[in-house]
């Protein structure tokens, strides 16, 4: 039987194993360090500049240009915080691991791969991440209505990973954003990701009348279900519709046409605006 070497033998000192690899280096220079466009924006907190002032265990780790690889937040707190900060020099690391480590640690946001593109100058993006900084809608929903799929939340979502991003109509975003502000202020609800959704489905409609959407919601009492629960998409939208159809002719050139399939999904029949995609997709009962 082969036995086993133990590594601690009743003594506080350890036994050293294997070689030096990594020195651990210390400064109070922060000057020396380079942060990177993909490192993450540091939000400082309370607990991170205390666990800086009582001196984090793990070092940053920087490559041999002292660009940071890994501890942008470790290293601002401790710059924060006026301590000195431990660091690792990996030589051989690239940018391209700052996005591999992080995502191991921690997995990415969408307003993390946001920014980190914002931050290589990419315009598509910069504009994004003013829009979700503004705070009008949620960051998913904001990324829907860009792109203009807003019941197709997975297709956003890859393609701002990916790069490539882009507003499918910039200006429509910004007035859909700021139509859907007026809604909620008139209409006195809260946000609601799904009601907003289905908001935009109206919205990209020609005959939709914006203004008659918002004194219906409100004479019809929607309002008030809307303030007390949070509805699924399919139901948010039937809603939205049969309020702005109400005391419409249907031949009226504001009438919204739909019907209701087999399966319980809604097919908008009227036409959209010109501005927007075609009609790809239709939503169905959750």
């Amino acid at each position: 039987m082969i036995k086993q070497e133990r590594v601690f033998r009743g003594t506080d000192r350890p036994i050293r194993k294997g070689s030096i690899v990594n020195e651990v280096l210390k400064t109070d220079d922060y000057s020396i360090f380079r942060l990177s466009k993909f490192n993450r924006n540091v939000i400082f907190r309370k607990e991170m500049l205390k666990q800086a002032e009582e001196g984090f265990i793990a070092p940053i780790i920087v490559n041999e240009k002292m660009i940071v690889i890994d501890g942008q937040n470790r290293l601002l707190h401790s710059k924060e915080a006026g301590v000195p900060v431990e660091y690792i020099i990996k030589e051989g690391l690239t940018e391209d691991d700052i996005v591999r480590m992080n995502t191991v640690q921690k997995p990415w946001s969408l307003t993390n791969y946001i920014e980190a593109f914002a931050n290589q100058g990419l315009n598509e993006y910069e504009k994004l991440i003013d829009l979700i900084n503004r705070k009008l809608s949620s960051v998913t929903n904001t990324i829907q209505f860009a792109v203009d799929y807003p019941t197709a939340r997975q297709m956003g979502s890859e393609v701002i990973k990916t790069g490539d991003f882009q507003f499918y109509n910039y200006d429509k975003t910004i007035e859909f954003l700021h139509y859907s502000e007026r809604f909620r202020k008139h209409t006195k609800t809260p946000k609601r990701a799904r009601v907003e959704s289905a908001l935009y489905e109206l919205f990209r409609l020609k005959e939709f009348d914006q203004k008659r959407l918002i004194e219906k919601v409100i004479q019809t009492g929607i309002a008030e279900d809307i303030k007390i629960k949070d509805p699924k998409h399919t139901e948010a939208l039937k809603m939205l519709l049969d309020s702005y159809n109400q005391k419409l002719n249907v031949e009226s050139n504001k009438f919204i046409s739909y019907h209701i399939t087999s399966y319980g999904t809604i097919v908008i029949d009227s036409d959209r605006q010109d501005w927007t995609r075609k009609k790809t997709a239709v939503s169905a009962v959750e």
